[in-house]
C-alpha cells in the first residue's frame, strides 16, 4: 500500500513538472527579460501613468501659453500687397476711356507687444500654472516609482517562489534518501518498520509541497507578465542569488535633507506658496499702472510707386537729351540716368500707453479678496511644512525599516547554516542508531523553515531599500532597481 502511494506521488510530481515545463515550452523563446526592464514595460503599459503623463502635457501647454502672455512676444511678419483694376472711372470717364490700376507693395517687419498688468497679475498667473505642473510632474513621478517598487516586488516573489522550488526539490532529495536508509535499516532488523512508514509519509508531503511550490512559482511568473503587460509564458532573468545592496552611507539627518532637495512634492508646496505670495501681494494693484507697450521696426518698398517714378526719370532724362542734341552737344550715356533705388531706409515706431485705475465703491470686496489673500498664503505655509514633515517621516522610517531587514537577514543566514549542520548531523546520528527517525525529520523540517524564512528576509531587504530610494526622491524608476 506504502508503495503504492509513493508511487502515485511521483506521479503526480513528475506530471506538475512536466505541465509547467510544456506551458512554458509553448511559448516562443525569447530573451528573458531583466528587472529594469519589466519596470520599464510596465510604466510603458501603466494605463494611470499613460493619464497622468496627458494631464501633465495639458498643464506645461497652459504653462506655455501663460508664459507667452507674461512676457513680451517677438513676431516677424512678410507681407505683400497687389491689387490691380480696369473701369470707366476717374477723369477720363466722360469719353469712355479705361483706366487701369496696379499697385503693390511689399512690407518686412519685426514687432513686439507688451502688456503690464497692475499689481503684476500676468507673473501671478504664471506661478500658479507653474505649480500646476509642479503638481503634475509629482503626481506622475510618484505613480511611476510606486510602480518600480511594485513589479520590484513581483520580480523578487517570482525569485522567492523560484528558490522555493529549488529548496523543496534538495528536501526531496533527503527524504529519499532517509527512506533508503530506513529501508536498509529495517532489512537487517535494526530499526522497526513503522520508521519505513514515517519516511515514506515525509517523502509524499515533500513531492506534494514541490508540486505545489512548481504551481506557486508558475502563477507568480504570470501575475508579472500580466502587469508588465507582456505574453504569459514570458522568461525572466530571475538571479540566482537575490541582491543584497548596501544601505545609504551617512546619518539618517544627511538623507532626510537630500529627500527634502530632491522630493518633488516639497518643490511643488514651494512653487504653491510662491504663488500665494503673488496672490496676496496683487492686492496692491491699483499703486500700479497698466502699462501696454508696442514697438516695431521694418523695411517697405512698392514696386509701383518706383516703375512710376523711374519711368518719369526715363522721360525726363530722354527729354534732356533731346535739348542737348538740338543745341549741338553730345547725349548723356545711359550710365547717367538715375536709378531709383530699391527699398527704403526703413521705418520704427514705438508706443506706450499707462493706465491707473482706482476703486472708489466696491462694497467690502476689497477687504475680502484681502482675508482670502491671507487665508490662502497661511493655507500655503501649512502645506510645505506638512510636506517636510511628512518626507523626514517617511525616510527616517524608511531608513529605520531597511537597517531592520539587514538585520534580520543577518539573522536568518545564521539560522540555516546552524540547521543545515543540525540535519546533517541528526542524519549522520540515526544511521548510527543513535536517535529516532522523529528526531531527523524535525530537524529536517527546522532546517527547511530556516531556509524559507532567509528567502523572505532577503526579499524583504530588497524590498525595504527600494521603499527607501522611493523615499528619498529618486525621480528615475529604473535608477531605483539599476543594481537589483
Amino acid at each position: 500500500m506504502s508503495a503504492r502511494i509513493s508511487a502515485a506521488g511521483f506521479v503526480l510530481a513528475a506530471w506538475f513538472i512536466a505541465g509547467s515545463s510544456t506551458a512554458r515550452a509553448a511559448v516562443p523563446p525569447q530573451r528573458p527579460l531583466t528587472l529594469q526592464e519589466c519596470v520599464r514595460l510596465a510604466i510603458a503599459h501603466d494605463p494611470t501613468v499613460a493619464q497622468q503623463k496627458a494631464t501633465l502635457t495639458q498643464a506645461e501647454e497652459s504653462y506655455a501659453k501663460q508664459k507667452a502672455q507674461a512676457y513680451p512676444s517677438i513676431t516677424a511678419s512678410l507681407q505683400n500687397f497687389l491689387a490691380k483694376s480696369s473701369n470707366y472711372s476717374g477723369a477720363y470717364a466722360v469719353i469712355g476711356a479705361t483706366q487701369q490700376s496696379v499697385t503693390s507693395v511689399n512690407t518686412a517687419q519685426v514687432g513686439t507687444q507688451y502688456t503690464l498688468f497692475s499689481g503684476g497679475l500676468a507673473f501671478l498667473q504664471l506661478a500658479q500654472t507653474r505649480a500646476q505642473v509642479d503638481q503634475d510632474r509629482q503626481a506622475l513621478e510618484h505613480t511611476e516609482r510606486e510602480l518600480a517598487s511594485e513589479v520590484t516586488s513581483a520580480f523578487y516573489t517570482v525569485a522567492q517562489k523560484q528558490a522555493e522550488v529549488a529548496i523543496d526539490r534538495d528536501d526531496l532529495a533527503y527524504q529519499r534518501k532517509l527512506v533508503a536508509d530506513a529501508e536498509a535499516k529495517a532489512r537487517v532488523g535494526v530499526a522497526a518498520g513503522v520508521d519505513v512508514l514515517r519516511a515514506r509519509v515525509a517523502l509524499e508531503k515533500s513531492t506534494a509541497a514541490l508540486a505545489a511550490a512548481i504551481t506557486a512559482a508558475d502563477d507568480a511568473a504570470d501575475a508579472l507578465a500580466q502587469r508588465i503587460g507582456v505574453p504569459f509564458g514570458t522568461s525572466f532573468a530571475i538571479p540566482t542569488t537575490i541582491a543584497q545592496p548596501a544601505l545609504p552611507s551617512g546619518p539618517v539627518e544627511a538623507l532626510v535633507a537630500r529627500a527634502e532637495h530632491d522630493r518633488s512634492e516639497i518643490a511643488s508646496a514651494r512653487a504653491q506658496l510662491r504663488a500665494a505670495e503673488l496672490q496676496r501681494r496683487s492686492y496692491l494693484r491699483e499703486l500700479f499702472p497698466q502699462v501696454q507697450l508696442q514697438a516695431s521696426v521694418g523695411n517697405q518698398f512698392s514696386p509701383t510707386l518706383a516703375a512710376l517714378e523711374q519711368q518719369q526719370i526715363d522721360q525726363q532724362f530722354a527729354l534732356a537729351n533731346q535739348q542737348r542734341i538740338a543745341i549741338g552737344l553730345p547725349p548723356l550715356p545711359r550710365s547717367a540716368e538715375p536709378i531709383v533705388p530699391r527699398g527704403s531706409p526703413g521705418f520704427w515706431q514705438i508706443q506706450a500707453v499707462s493706465t491707473f485705475s482706482l476703486p472708489i465703491l466696491d462694497y467690502g470686496a476689497r477687504a475680502k479678496e484681502r482675508a482670502q489673500d491671507d487665508a490662502q498664503l497661511t493655507a500655503a505655509h501649512a502645506a510645505l511644512n506638512a510636506a517636510e514633515s511628512k518626507v523626514a517621516l517617511d525616510v527616517r522610517d524608511a531608513f529605520r525599516a531597511a537597517r531592520s531587514a539587514s538585520a534580520q537577514v543577518a539573522y536568518a543566514e545564521d539560522e540555516v547554516r546552524l540547521g543545515r549542520r543540525s540535519a546533517h548531523i541528526a542524519r549522520i546520528q540515526y544511521e548510527a542508531g543513535v536517535i529516532s527517525l522523529t528526531d531527523v525529520l524535525q530537524a529536517q523540517q527546522t532546517a527547511r523553515q530556516a531556509e524559507g524564512a532567509l528567502l523572505d528576509a532577503r526579499v524583504a531587504y530588497v524590498e525595504a531599500i527600494v521603499h527607501l530610494r522611493v523615499a528619498l526622491g529618486t525621480t528615475n524608476p529604473v535608477a531605483l532597481v539599476a543594481d537589483l
